[in-house]
């Protein structure tokens, strides 16, 4: 057999997590997000973090963050939450292609499932050929991910995404992190703190 090695370069970390709050907790919430999407079409405001139904889901969220940006290797002072707020879709409705700006890290926790969360492929020349292939996480230009109450996802903010038409109602509370401290190396003319 050939001596053979394989690098992974340049790769997209996409995290999961489960987390299932008590059931009166859970039912808060769920409330809460019908009540507030009242005012609004498909979500509710961004101060999600601040409310004591969410203060649970909050800190699991920054404790996955910690651990998402230790496998990253990411040197910062502090993690913070520039916003939290949660998503309906109904019966037929898409989320299109998006990005979360201005923004580090993004993330998405579901309270009902329903269609699944696809990422598209950054890399603008992947597509370029395509030969015929068993498809996996080398070579497709976009990946699933099923959406499952209590399931969450932390990608990078940049990362394309979108939600294809949902064949039910689809709760879900999504956020965006920045992290506070040194970007770029000092001394560069290219570097900031923020």
């Amino acid at each position: 057999m050939a001596n053979v090695k394989f690098y992974e370069c340049f790769p997209t970390i996409i995290s999961q997590f489960d987390y299932m709050p008590n059931d009166i907790t859970f039912k808060n919430m769920k409330k809460y997000i019908k009540d507030a999407r009242k005012n609004y079409k498909y979500h509710t405001k961004d101060n999600l973090y601040t409310i004591s139904d969410f203060l649970n889901l909050r800190d699991i969220v920054l404790k996955y963050t910690k651990i998402h940006l230790e496998k990253l290797g990411m040197i910062y002072d502090e993690i913070e939450i520039t916003g939290m707020w949660a998503n309906i879709l109904f019966k037929g409705n898409v989320h299109p292609p998006h990005t979360h700006s201005n923004n580090i890290l993004s993330g998405v926790y579901y309270i009902e499932s329903g269609s699944s969360i696809q990422f598209f492929d950054p890399r603008p020349q992947s597509c370029i050929l395509q030969p015929k292939n068993i498809p996996n996480n080398y070579n497709s230009t976009i990946l699933e991910f099923k959406s499952a109450v209590g399931r969450g996802y932390i990608f990078p903010s940049w990362l394309v995404h979108w939600v294809p038409a949902t064949d039910n109602e689809r709760i879900s509370i999504s956020w965006n992190i920045i992290l506070r401290g040194q970007y770029g190396q000092p001394g560069t003319l290219q570097n900031a703190n923020i």
